[in-house]
């Protein structure tokens, strides 16, 4: 069966042919949050079909929005619901206000501790002080969506028993295929961050799109699709 196990379906992208996109993809897909009234959409979508999965999140930019207050709210509410995963959380070095960040992403994983659940985790530019401030709160459960840290990190996070990602641009994108070559084949799952990170320059991305990240990561391992496909669902079930 195919995972996707980091995507947006939620988004506006997606709104008129939504039952023809899960309908070219026939396995789960997680779809995650980013914000109070995605976080809602996200449940709503995943109540009306099967193949959805709900992760539940306040995005790095959002958290520098809302008030701790707010933020304290939705925490509650997320914990309260209890989702398949926390996502998408994480840090964010575009943006300021570190500080702020990082108090909330510790909640995240105490949160991601506490439930048993894992972290579907952002690292844009931050790379060094998501593993550092995982590494302190002991995170459990981690998967490094779309990872671009160096392998220096890439070992480091592995070591921890973290898991990593693999989007699409796998196919063009020298660091993916050097990131699954140094990978354990147990420690690697497929996703799309649908609509994002299409291969294709101007499309849209969507969950079919893993196969293409499935035959990559064959290719680049040496393995069968078929025994890749079967590795990267038994690492869901595993975590998940």
């Amino acid at each position: 069966m195919l995972v996707d196990v980091h995507a947006h379906l939620s988004y506006e992208k997606f709104d008129e042919d939504i039952e023809n996109v899960l309908e070219r993809f026939d396995g789960i897909v997680i779809s995650n949050g980013t914000h109070v009234e995605d976080n809602r959409k996200v449940i709503a979508l995943a109540k009306k079909y099967d193949k959805i999965r709900v992760a539940l999140g306040v995005y790095p930019s959002h958290v520098l929005e809302m008030t701790d207050k707010e933020i304290e709210r939705e925490l509650k509410f997320i914990e309260d619901y209890k989702p398949i995963a926390l996502g998408e959380v994480g840090l964010d070095g575009t943006y300021e206000n570190m500080e702020k960040q990082i108090k909330w992403f510790k909640e995240f994983i105490r949160m991601s501790n506490f439930l048993n659940i894992p972290l579907i985790v952002h690292t844009r530019k931050a790379e060094k002080e998501v593993i550092d401030v995982l590494e302190e709160c002991r995170a459990r459960k981690v998967v490094l969506h779309c990872f671009n840290g160096n392998m220096k990190l890439v070992q480091r996070a592995e070591k921890l028993g973290y898991y990593f990602s693999v989007p699409v641009i796998i196919t063009y994108l020298e660091h993916f295929k050097e990131l699954v070559k140094n990978v354990s084949i147990t420690r690697l799952l497929t996703e799309t961050d649908a609509p994002y990170l299409s291969n294709m320059k101007g499309e849209r991305n969507e969950p079919k799109n893993v196969m293409i990240t499935l035959k990559e990561i064959a290719k680049v391992k040496g393995l069968d699709e078929k025994e890749v496909e079967n590795s990267v669902y038994m690492n869901y079930q595993k975590l998940f």
